[in-house]
C-alpha cells in the first residue's frame, strides 16, 4: 500500500519478504461487488478493463510491480502458475535482501472467510 517502503527496505537492508496475490482488480472491493452487488463493477479493474491481465494474459498485468521493485533496488519476480509457485517461494526465503513476488491470480478467486458489513463473526461467509 505504500510502495517507498521498498526504498526504506533497500537502503536499511531489511530483508522483508512480501508476496502479492494480484488479481489485477482492487480485490477487496470485487468480493464485495461479486458477493453482494451482482458483480457490478465500480472502477475496480486496475488497468484498462478491455485487457485485464490474469494467468492467462500476461500482457494485460497493470501495474508492473517486478519492474516497480526493481527500481526500488529490490529483487522481485512474478508467477502465473501454479506449478511455479512453489520454487517462486524457495527463492524469495533463499535470498538476503528484500524481495517482492507478484503472484497473478484469477479475479474470481475470493478470500475467506469474510464477515459481512453489520454482522458479527457467527454470520461469516465461509465458501
Amino acid at each position: 500500500m505504500n510502495v517507498q517502503e521498498l526504498a526504506t527496505c533497500a537502503v536499511e537492508k531489511i530483508a522483508a519478504k512480501a508476496m502479492i496475490l494480484n488479481n489485477q482488480h482492487l480485490g477487496m472491493v470485487v468480493q464485495w461487488e461479486d458477493r453482494f452487488y451482482n458483480s457490478i463493477r465500480g472502477n475496480t479493474i486496475l488497468g484498462h478493463p478491455d485487457n485485464v491481465g490474469s494467468p492467462d494474459n500476461p500482457s494485460g498485468i497493470y501495474p508492473d510491480y517486478v519492474t516497480i521493485s526493481q527500481g526500488f533496488g529490490v529483487k522481485a519476480r512474478r508467477v502465473f502458475r501454479r506449478e511455479e509457485l512453489r520454487e517462486a517461494i524457495q527463492e524469495m526465503l533463499d535470498h538476503d535482501g528484500p524481495y517482492v513476488l507478484d503472484i497473478i491470480v484469477p479475479y474470481t478467486e475470493h478470500v475467506l472467510p469474510m464477515i459481512p458489513a453489520g454482522k458479527t463473526v457467527k454470520d461469516m461467509i465461509l465458501k
